[in-house]
């Protein structure tokens, strides 16, 4: 008799100091807490979408042979002229299995060799869950962008521009400087 009534006085308190954490906002409720995931970044460092809290990040899911991708990267390249990385971080995320580490860096040689423009940002590989969650209808380039607090504020396939549409871009895209102002303020 005298162990359930500790027991009981014990569940109460514990009950209560529960209760005073929620109200008092020491534990975060599931509105509070964002999204995370976890790539290989091509250096070879685990990383978590959360390493990045305090920033809003885009997360553009591509593959080498994707032509749209290539369109985009100059307009996401425009993004760090406007905003500075402690304030924003793009990361790009090669959806594509069978392509290797070697082959993004490649690549990344490739377009600044070409194009004349590094792509200077963090770049990594899916394993497959990235891709599963965040990856619209199947298609690439697809795009998420996250607010500081993880929480994911869009997510949208097709190509995109920065602040303006460049010359043979449909009309309809999607410009990320207003979405990305309103983040940012």
């Amino acid at each position: 008799m005298i162990i359930i009534k500790t027991f009981e006085k014990l569940s109460l308190f514990v009950l209560f100091i529960l209760l005073l954490s929620v109200f008092s906002g020491c534990i975060e409720s599931d509105e509070d807490v964002g999204e995370d995931f976890v790539f290989t970044s091509i250096t070879g460092e685990t990383k978590h979408l959360s390493d990045y809290r305090g920033k809003v990040v885009i997360m553009d899911m591509w593959a080498t042979w994707c032509y749209p991708c290539q369109l985009v990267m100059p307009e996401l390249k425009k993004i760090y002229g406007n905003y500075s990385r402690d304030e924003l971080e793009i990361i790009s995320i090669n959806i594509d299995l069978q392509e290797s580490v070697q082959l993004i860096q490649s690549y990344q040689d490739w377009f600044n060799d070409t194009y004349g423009i590094e792509l200077n940002w963090i770049f990594g590989k899916d394993d497959g869950s990235i891709s599963e969650k965040y990856l619209k209808e199947g298609k690439i380039p697809s795009f998420a962008i996250f607010d500081q607090n993880g929480r994911l504020y869009f997510n949208e396939t097709g190509l995109v521009a920065y602040d303006e549409v460049p010359p043979l871009f449909p009309e309809n895209i999607t410009l990320l400087a207003p979405i990305l102002d309103e983040l940012i303020k």
